[in-house]
């Protein structure tokens, strides 16, 4: 007897994604047009590919589901390899447009690898604690000291396929430099104290000097960065580091933000292009049409903030500042669980791809709980939300590693 056969049926976009950017990742993953796209999401039944194994099946509808399309995998004995499109009683074929496309990205992946936190709040508040303490009483001379535990404590404690992350990186190596900024940082308060104009020229220098930090830190980070004993590592040049991380950052202040999509895109698309893991280079297979759709929300927001600033007479002092908050908040939600999503699920290795499926309702819920708790607690609830933000990122990441990945394993045993 055969194996059972699937077709993918799209049934239309989940509770809480943007449409607009659903169809545009839906556009970028299967190479549709604007308008294909447009008459897909309309129809009132879609079959994306049919006679998918059980296996292939299941990976097309969680990649689909994780870009924010509810797909469902019907057991129906059809043999047509088309994309049938019925739409008030039309019925046309697109399989060339999509069904290429779905074989190269989903074929050879064959196993979902969930990221696990399995770390607590009571365990981190106690390193919490004792890195506060260390560091009020080193009037922050031991920070290095504090952040590399808590560095290693998140790494150890997320694990993907049972086997935790680990961060092996000396406290003193990182003194030197810490040592150099809190002396500059003092220098610097001590000119706007005395002379604005050096005041900000100590302040044009220290914002040169962040690319060439950031490259030095990224680059430190991954190195002690390992995974079954395998560590990370960057190619990349200073100059590159500049272009990005101070050249676009001015571009937005110049543009009034309104080149923060792209900027951001551009960010991403360095971050994860320059990265390695051993001898396997992560790559990015994303456009910046989806980053561009998230633009109007910002305008939005700014034109708001613009208004409460103009009618400040007529508005009380409290309401346009909850507003604004509130605004800003929300839009910081709305972005940041879509730019996750744009990010990771447009990165992969010659190991596989991953996977995250961020949703706002969940996102919102979690962050305005952590404010609440913490502003309740005067703060010290802050290690529980550090914990819980983790295990939200872990639970809602996955990797897709193909069989590559299982002889890599292999060859470590």
């Amino acid at each position: 007897m055969s194996a059972p056969q699937f077709n993918i049926v799209f049934r239309g976009v989940r509770k809480g994604f943007d449409s607009s950017l659903v169809k545009a990742q839906f556009a970028s993953l299967f190479k549709l047009s604007p308008v294909r796209v447009e008459r897909i999401f309309k129809s009132s039944r879609v079959t994306l590919k049919n006679n998918a194994n059980e296996q292939l099946a299941n990976i097309i509808v969680a990649r689909l589901f994780a870009m924010g399309v509810i797909a469902d995998k019907c057991l129906v004995p059809v043999t047509s390899n088309a994309i049938t499109v019925q739409d008030a009683g039309e019925t046309s074929s697109e399989a060339f447009a999509m069904h290429q496309p779905v074989e190269f990205l989903y074929g050879e992946h064959i196993r979902r690898i969930p990221f696990v936190f399995t770390g607590t709040g009571r365990e981190y508040c106690q390193i919490w604690l004792v890195n506060l303490l260390v560091c009020l009483l080193s009037a922050g001379v031991l920070y290095p000291w504090a952040q590399v535990r808590s560095l290693r404590y998140f790494y150890q404690h997320t694990q993907l396929d049972h086997i935790a992350f680990d961060y092996s990186s000396n406290p003193q190596k990182i003194y030197l430099i810490q040592f150099i900024l809190i002396a500059y940082g003092l220098g610097l308060i001590y000119a706007f104290v005395h002379n604005l104009l050096y005041g900000l020229l100590g302040l044009l220098l220290l914002i040169s000097f962040l690319p060439f930090y950031w490259f030095k830190h990224s680059t430190f980070q991954l190195r002690h960065s390992t995974y079954r004993h395998v560590s990370f590592h960057e190619v990349t040049s200073v100059k590159d580091a500049y272009l990005t991380f101070l050249g676009w950052p001015l571009i937005i202040l110049l543009t009034a933000s309104l080149a923060a999509p792209y900027a951001i895109f551009t960010m991403h698309k360095y971050w994860a292009s320059t990265k390695w893991f051993g001898v396997y280079q992560f790559s990015v297979e994303s456009s910046s049409k989806p980053y561009l759709a998230l633009l109007p929300l910002l305008v939005i927001a700014e034109l708001a903030t613009l208004a409460c600033v103009y009618w400040d007479k007529y508005l009380p002092l409290w309401f346009s500042t909850l507003a604004i908050v509130t605004l800003w908040l929300l839009l910081f939600m709305r972005w940041r669980v879509s730019l996750v999503n744009l990010h990771w699920n447009s990165v992969s290795c010659q190991l596989g791809y991953f996977v995250a499926t961020w949703d706002l309702p969940s996102y919102r819920k979690l962050v305005l709980q952590n404010i609440c708790f913490c502003i309740l607690s005067l703060g010290f609830y802050w290690p529980w939300a550090k914990v819980r933000s983790a295990q939200y990122k872990a639970s809602h990441l996955a990797f897709f590693a193909n069989q590559r990945f299982k002889k890599w394993q292999r060859s470590l045993d």
